[in-house]
């Protein structure tokens, strides 16, 4: 089969939106969360763990994956899996605007504006992205599946909606969607509730069986978080975060503290106002756009190809929104607004030019109007690169980050002032031997052993004045008196060396220490943030740690594991397999 025009043209919109994510993730901070999400797969592979207590291990892996191929944990390479899956994301938004509509143009204007999206581009990072691209795929088949009835199309999507979960348990949020879709497109057939001849309503034997086996598969694929939770509450009372808040199963006093937010309405207004002003602020076009291709869709269902898929994209939105907007407000969760958006955009493009401009101005020509829109796109995506420029130099974690990489020793000792957030320096100083200034006590007291000792440099990176350093002022208040009866400390025994300018101001002081043999390991040990030891260089120390008993138990883990391998595998196979199915389908 010969390369199509279709499949170069998507090619490269596909490395356009590749180097805009890449771009991208250089400059945007590191957000606390998703300190959190590049730090817990660090090494993750080496310590053969089939989950934690965050859960996606398959972005877990698939982004330590990325840290072995890239040499180590950076802000680019922490969002490997975001850039690729992000920028793969085009592609599947020209397949299914494609199934959906049956218009070639159209989809690759919907392709296109996704990838120069400015509210992709600017929070295309965690692991939400991920998730999106393989819940999209999986939605793919699906229509496919309703429209040829193809068994293999279905059990193919329920594949990529288990890998989806392990990558973000979010998107179990759109299985009543598809749900939903399901009966109602066997409705008036045999499907899995339809009529008979008698206008009974009956289960459709076929279409339950079918059902069974696709649930069947999701239960395989995602077997290494299931058999997690079993050996974790076997042997320790409690299972994964979301098992336990959300689920209610094992003992939640793991968590304490760490409760989701309650449902409220205020929330939810406030956050669909936020999210409509952030889409209008950075996708204006695309947001017009994608509106009326709804509007045009939802007018006339009957003669859209793929009305199946309409619908299903539309309520997995309505359940995201509904469900998370009424929690929660962070941007990364919501980059499934643009993904859907685009997929209409070009269809609404296309329908209101035939409706309006060629009725009242026939002397604008559609190459016209498409090439206004593709100007439009790249110069909103340029403006929204310029404005991310300038955030390195304010993020707390990446100048602390450029600053040790620049001038401070490899085997140096770094005590931090414990008003600097635990997260920011967890991740600044990653692979340094650092110690949250709270245990210096205990490292004075470990000075007066016996015995042979070497003389390092030490550093302390105190919080300056008049700023929180990434607390919320009631934690930073809390640990404040201990933090400057720890800075007068260094204020005493340490000079000043160097001062670093972002949100917060940070004084750097530097000194040398006679330390005993085992202190470095001793101090790396301390390395722990969200429940997890830091490079899994300790993986004893996890507070999720389980050593499975008995034959069965340990069989089931190794099983586990492997399952787990190969969906990792599948999850990478995933970026081809699109390109597959752009090559398959002529253009």
């Amino acid at each position: 089969m010969r390369i199509t025009k279709t499949f170069l043209l998507v090619s490269v919109i596909f490395i356009l939106a590749l180097a805009v994510r890449l771009i991208s993730a250089h400059y945007v901070d590191v957000g606390s969360d998703e300190m959190i999400y590049q730090l817990i797969p660090w090494n993750i592979i080496s310590a053969e763990r089939l989950s934690t207590v965050e859960q996606a291990p398959v972005y877990f892996y698939l982004t330590d994956l990325g840290y072995k191929v890239a040499g180590g944990l950076t802000p680019v390479t922490g969002r490997l899996p975001s850039i690729f899956f992000g920028a793969a994301a085009v592609v599947l938004v020209f397949l299914i605007s494609r199934q959906l509509f049956e218009q070639r143009t159209a989809a690759l204007i919907s392709a296109l504006l996704f990838a120069l999206s400015g509210f992709a581009i600017r929070y295309n990072q965690e692991m939400d992205m991920t998730a999106y691209f393989l819940v999209l795929l999986s939605m793919l088949f699906l229509v496919q599946f309703l429209k040829e009835d193809k068994d293999w199309k279905l059990y193919t999507g329920a594949i990529f909606l288990a890998l989806a979960v392990l990558a973000k348990p979010i998107v179990l949020l759109f299985v009543p969607a598809y749900a939903a879709v399901w009966l109602a497109a066997g409705y008036r057939k045999q499907g899995l509730l339809y009529r008979d001849g008698e206008k009974k309503v009956v289960v459709g034997k076929k279409s339950a069986k079918m059902a069974l086996i696709a649930l069947l598969i999701c239960v395989l694929v995602a077997a290494p978080v299931l058999v997690y939770n079993y050996s974790l509450y076997t042997e320790k009372g409690f299972t994964d975060y979301y098992f336990t808040v959300l689920a209610g199963i094992g003992n939640g006093g793991v968590y304490q503290g760490q409760e989701p937010a309650p449902w409220t309405f205020s929330t939810f207004r406030g956050v669909l106002e936020s999210l409509g002003s952030s889409l209008l602020r950075l996708d204006a076009l695309l947001f017009i756009c994608g509106l009326l291709g709804m509007m045009f869709a939802f007018r006339t269902p009957k003669k859209i190809p793929g009305v199946y898929g309409v619908y299903l994209l539309a309520l997995s939105t309505i359940f995201l929104l509904l469900y998370l907007a009424g929690k929660m407000g962070s941007s990364t969760h919501y980059v499934w607004l643009p993904l859907v958006l685009s997929v209409f955009a070009g269809f609404g493009l296309m329908k209101a030019y035939e409706y309006w401009l060629r009725k009242y101005w026939p002397q604008v020509r559609w190459q016209y109007v498409v090439a206004a829109v593709v100007v439009l796109a790249a110069i909103n995506a340029v403006v929204v690169l310029y404005n991310l420029t300038s955030l390195p130099e304010q993020s707390i974690a990446m100048t602390l980050r450029d600053y040790s990489e620049d001038n401070i020793p490899a085997n140096a000792i770094i005590i931090l002032d414990p008003r600097i957030y635990r997260g920011i320096f967890a991740w600044a100083f990653h692979d340094r031997h650092y110690l949250e200034g709270t245990y210096f006590p205990e490292l004075v007291k470990g000075l007066e052993q016996p015995g042979p000792k070497q003389t390092i440099p030490l550093y302390y990176i105190e919080c300056g004045p008049g700023t929180n350093c990434g607390w919320k002022p009631e934690d930073f208040q809390r640990i404040y008196s201990f933090g400057e009866e720890l800075s007068e400390v260094f204020h005493q025994q340490a000079e000043k060396v160097g001062e670093i300018k972002a949100i917060d101001t940070f004084y750097i002081y530097q000194g040398s220490m006679a330390i005993p043999e085992g202190m470095l390991e001793a101090i790396d040990r301390t390395h722990m943030h969200w429940y997890t030891p830091v490079g899994w260089k300790y993986p004893e120390l996890a507070v999720d740690t389980y050593t499975p008993q008995t034959a069965f138990d340990k069989m089931l883990n190794s099983l586990a594991l492997v399952i787990l391998y190969l969906d990792v595998l599948l999850a990478v196979a995933s970026l081809i397999v699109v390109f597959v199915l752009l090559w398959q389908k002529p253009g």
